[in-house]
Formats: C-alpha cells, sequence, structure tokens
C-alpha cells in the first residue's frame, strides 16, 4: 500500500468515525446548551433575589458540572479521532 492510498483509507476512517458518532455529539452539545441556559437561570435568580440559595447553588454547580462532563466527552472523543490520524502519520514518517 503506497503512502497516497494509506493516507487516503485513514481519513475515511475518521469520516466514517465522525459521522457514526454524529448523534452523541449533537446529543452532549444539546446538554451543554441546556447547562448553559441553567447557568443564565441561575444568575437571573441570583441579581432578582440578592441572596443564595440552595436551588441557586445546585443550578450553578450543575450546570458547570454538566458543561464541564460533556465538554470532556467531546475532547475525548476527537482526541481519540486524531490520534489515528497521528498513527498512521507516524507511520508514514519512518
Amino acid at each position: 500500500m503506497d503512502n497516497a492510498e494509506l493516507v487516503k483509507t485513514t481519513l475515511d476512517a475518521m469520516e466514517r468515525l465522525l459521522r457514526m458518532f454524529m448523534l452523541e455529539r449533537f446529543i452532549y452539545l444539546a446538554l451543554t446548551l441546556l447547562s448553559f441556559c441553567l447557568l443564565l437561570y441561575a444568575i437571573v435568580q441570583l441579581f432578582a433575589e440578592n441572596q443564595m440559595t440552595t436551588t441557586l447553588l445546585v443550578s450553578i454547580f450543575g450546570g458547570s458540572g454538566l458543561i464541564a462532563v460533556s465538554s470532556m466527552r467531546v475532547v475525548w472523543f476527537f482526541n481519540r479521532a486524531f490520534s489515528l490520524i497521528e498513527g498512521q502519520i507516524n507511520k508514514l514518517a519512518k
């Protein structure tokens, strides 16, 4: 297998991988958007009430935690996809 064919095969595999997990990425994107809305709600309530309640604390920590988890999953997924490409580039470089 020559280098051009190896690169094409690797890029095709990455494209299939990205397509296969597209739904999962959209779910994490929706979760991040929902979490951001939860944080905005908590900020509005904090300024409206001028006091910190348990509900606001749960909204703030819950929203920021969901953003962190969903962002971590998307980054992990892209890291795995690009590791596939990196491995093939390293093979070509040798």
